[in-house]
């Protein structure tokens, strides 16, 4: 996931004409307290590592002096949180809020078309309050030749129940988020809060994007600002899991790789491809037993490099019975590679596929070529197009069943 850091955010929203808090970046305590010194009144002391809920995290302080400001800072240094350590804080102005609003901006793979989620009802709490009041959260899908339009702005304040004075200074914001959103090729664009501050003015308080790592290559000027990392809640990350991801971000822009580990596991989990990974792990589940990660790899130059490394830290799980490896469909590409790469790791691992039984489902141009060099190979079940990827994930249960 390539992701900016807050400050960076905020630095492209006020080019769109969108008010921020003063904010200063420091990397120290002596810098945090006087970065709170020349804002001059109390500020808030926030983690600057790329993912949201920070403030639901415990990441974000307040400090009503600057030796408070220090005091934070000092305690946020060096933390690591989400595969993340923190280097930096952003220290800004405390911002008098009367409101919280919630905006984002995301595009949808199901509509093709990116979405817009915006609620009166903004701030730490936004994914619960979401859940227990549904008819709080105004969905629009824009268009995305004819773009947001100012008046389809002003039509979700106005649904939000916003009054006039704050919609008419709401919905040109939305339409800057929109275009910010079109320009910069991301993925997602969010705001939380948006703060109606007690004057009535709005300001961009909390902000996060990611941008589609496919089109960095149209983005230059945002390359030195991009951190890349795994897309995951928050919670300490397994040996494994930040192996996957050191090898992610040594080539980010090739292949990207994913790895999450799941507890009591015992199917090592390989199969790649969004619909058809989750495809199998649905039956895994439905049929008792449980996939140990999921995982997932996008195209790439460095794509069987990763698959290797994906693949043997799978096998390394302890407590896995059997693998389930392979992809869904290939169009024209040449699966025999990926087929080769995968009999290259059970050999390199010495593993008994007679004692951890291993199922390859693989579809695509050349997969003959892999038939003959699975057939005879006791414990090793290759399959082809001929069954689905949940028939496949079928057959692996029923080999340790």
């Amino acid at each position: 996931m390539a992701r900016m850091l807050e400050n960076d955010v905020k630095e492209l929203l006020s080019k769109q004409g969108i008010t921020i808090p003063v904010g200063i970046k420091a990397g120290s305590s002596e810098e945090a307290a006087t970065a709170c010194e020349q804002i001059s009144g109390p500020c808030v002391v926030k983690a600057l590592i790329p993912m949201g809920k920070k403030g639901k995290a415990g990441l974000v302080r307040k400090a009503a002096t600057p030796e408070e400001a220090g005091k934070e800072a000092t305690s946020l240094l060096g933390l690591e949180v989400g595969g993340h350590t923190i280097n930096n804080v952003l220290v800004e102005e405390m911002v008098d809020i009367d409101k919280e609003l919630y905006v984002s901006i995301a595009y949808d793979s199901l509509t093709r078309s990116p979405i817009m989620l915006f609620s009166p009802n903004g701030g730490v709490e936004i994914e619960t309050f979401a859940q227990e009041h549904p008819e709080s959260l105004f969905q629009t899908t824009i268009d995305i030749i004819e773009g947001l339009h100012p008046f389809m702005a002003r039509e979700v304040c106005f649904r939000a129940g916003l009054t006039k004075e704050q919609t008419r200074a709401v919905a040109p914001i939305l339409v800057s988020l929109y275009d910010l959103f079109h320009r910069s090729d991301a993925k997602l664009l969010e705001i939380n809060p948006l703060a109606i501050s007690a004057k009535g003015k709005p300001v961009a308080v909390g902000a996060l994007l990611n941008i589609d790592e496919e089109a960095l290559f149209r983005h230059p000027e945002m390359e030195s600002k991009i951190v890349y990392g795994q897309d995951r809640s928050l919670g300490e990350m397994t040996e494994r899991e930040r192996k996957i991801l050191a090898v992610d971000q040594a080539a980010p822009a090739s292949g990207a790789v994913r790895y999450t580990e799941f507890e009591n596991g015992d199917i090592g989990f390989g199969v790649i491809g969004g619909g058809a990974s989750l495809t199998a792990i649905d039956a895994i589940f439905r049929l008792g037993h449980r996939p140990t990660n999921y995982c997932d790899l996008g195209p790439g130059k460095d794509f069987n490099q990763k698959l290797e490394v994906l693949y043997e830290t799978i096998l390394s799980t302890p407590g896995i019975k059997a693998f389930l490896c392979g992809v869904n469909i290939a169009g024209a590409v040449d699966v025999s590679k990926m087929g080769l790469t995968i009999k290259r790791i059970i050999q390199n691992r010495d593993i008994d596929p007679t004692k951890i039984p291993i199922v390859i489902r693989v579809a695509g141009y050349n997969d003959e070529c892999l038939r003959q060099e699975f057939e005879n190979w006791p414990g090793v079940h290759y399959f082809g197009s001929e069954i689905s990827i949940e028939k496949a994930a079928e057959e692996v249960v029923a080999l340790i069943s």
